[in-house]
């Protein structure tokens, strides 16, 4: 039970409450609720008797019938609140303190601060009393936190209309006919894939997911575009790694800004020169804004982690290598639906946080031992897997075989691995190409 003491230390304003009710009662249409609707719940109300109210005025707009203190009370009766709410000298009490509608837009958010705060104060008392119990460990602990302050960035940000939507496209447009515009996307930094992706990249929001073999050099192609983000746009970048720790992480992404074999570091055989540019590339990966997680419990631990990064570090670009190594629970579901939950939640999260994601992904043996390439078909353990993505590159050796599809060039040897854009919802799908994938180097062109 909570005591007058808790109960003055709960944020709340109940006089914001009954302007906003009272206005939405004496308003001549509903504009005024259809105006706040879309911001407030009946919950973000304190009093209890304020919610019903604002339930029942909900029922009424919803149904496009007129709110008045006459429609009001009837639907009052209806679910047998009226006396809940004080009855018909209750609904004249919070009438009296109706404002003007322009007065009470500001009322919105007072009310939905203190709703907010609220939610924090009792998500922190929960936390609190379940590591004083121990009765969940650390990251379900911090998966509910996480949880309820990204319910604080929903809400009040949500404009159905397409105006400001079409305003900031007439300008991007005037931008690009003067060669002035800048997509805001994740550049590749390889010209024959950024060419023909709708945005010149990964957009913001979208999931681009890369399938290719085992051991076909997948992860690398990744932890190319995310060094090139960084390293060239200063764009921070979350690595979701499950099957490579930290260190090797590093590793690779010190070849790629080295350019240096760093088993010739073990050989002791490295040249001077290259020894120096590895020495050099440890002090520039020491600043990368790369942060990276190499152990997870289920999708909503890995969206908990996603979320912290965009939060805390403004991460902008997310690698998930790879997409059937996330866990599930086995017991209660098939893994193709597994697999398909964990698809929709990943593109759910490229919306929520407005980030690009890259999720990596496997082929089913058939596709894997195909001459002639891969298709769509080709994805491993649900078709929702094509649904979700907004691009999907499908990447094998020309040959079929690492070994055989080697060449050389003036910057040295390479493997020659066909690619093609199956799925490209902004753009050109079915598209074919290929990479040179200097393995010794870690580089893709």
């Amino acid at each position: 039970m909570i005591t007058t003491e808790e109960e003055t230390n709960i944020p709340q304003n109940v006089g914001a409450e009954e302007a906003l009710l009272g206005t939405c009662i004496t308003d001549s249409s509903n504009d005024f609720y259809d105006s706040i609707a879309h911001n407030l719940s009946a919950e973000d109300f304190y009093l209890y008797k304020h919610r019903l109210i604002y339930k029942s005025i909900s029922a009424l707009a919803t149904r496009g019938e007129d709110v008045n203190e006459i429609t009001l009370i009837e639907e009052l009766k209806k679910s047998s609140a009226l006396d809940e709410v004080d009855g018909m000298s209750g609904i004249i009490s919070v009438m009296d303190n109706a404002a003007s509608a322009l007065q009470c837009q500001s009322l919105v958010q007072v009310v939905k601060d203190k709703a907010n705060l609220r939610l924090l104060r009792r998500s922190f008392k929960l936390a609190l009393q379940d590591v004083e119990d121990e009765t969940k460990d650390p990251e379900s602990v911090r998966a509910d936190i996480e949880s309820a302050l990204l319910h604080l960035d929903k809400g009040s940000k949500n404009d159905m209309s397409l105006k400001g939507t079409i305003e900031k496209l007439e300008v991007d447009f005037e931008k690009q006919l003067k060669g002035e515009y800048n997509h805001e996307a994740i550049r590749t930094h390889m010209d024959h894939l950024d060419t023909v992706l709708g945005n010149g990249g990964i957009g913001l929001g979208e999931v681009m997911v890369v399938s290719a073999p085992t051991s076909c050099g997948k992860s690398q192609l990744a932890l190319n575009v995310a060094a090139r983000a960084m390293l060239r746009d200063q764009t921070p970048v979350g690595i979701f790694s499950l099957e490579m720790p930290k260190e090797q992480i590093a590793k690779r992404l010190l070849t790629i800004k080295s350019q240096a074999n760093l088993k010739q570091i073990r050989d002791r055989v490295i040249s001077d020169k290259h020894m120096d540019r590895v020495r050099e590339g440890c002090e520039a990966l020491k600043d990368l804004p790369v942060y990276t997680v190499s152990s997870i419990k289920s999708i909503s631990d890995l969206c908990s982690y996603a979320r912290t990064m965009v939060r805390r570090h403004k991460v902008k670009f997310i690698i998930i290598d790879y997409l059937q190594l996330i866990p599930f629970d086995t017991k209660n579901t098939s893994k193709n639906d597994a697999i398909a939950n964990i698809s929709h939640t990943v593109k759910q999260l490229a919306l929520e946080l407005n980030v690009g994601i890259m999720l990596l992904s496997q082929v089913n043996r058939e596709g894997a031992k195909r001459e002639g390439g891969l298709a769509i078909y080709d994805l491993k353990d649900s078709g929702d897997i094509e649904n979700d993505a907004d691009v999907i590159l499908l990447m094998w050796p020309e040959n079929n075989d690492m070994e055989m599809s080697k060449r050389i060039d003036g910057s040295g040897s390479y493997i020659n691995m066909k690619y093609n854009i199956a799925k490209n919802r902004e753009g050109e799908r079915d598209v074919s190409g290929q990479f040179k994938f200097y393995h010794t180097k870690g580089l893709f062109y």
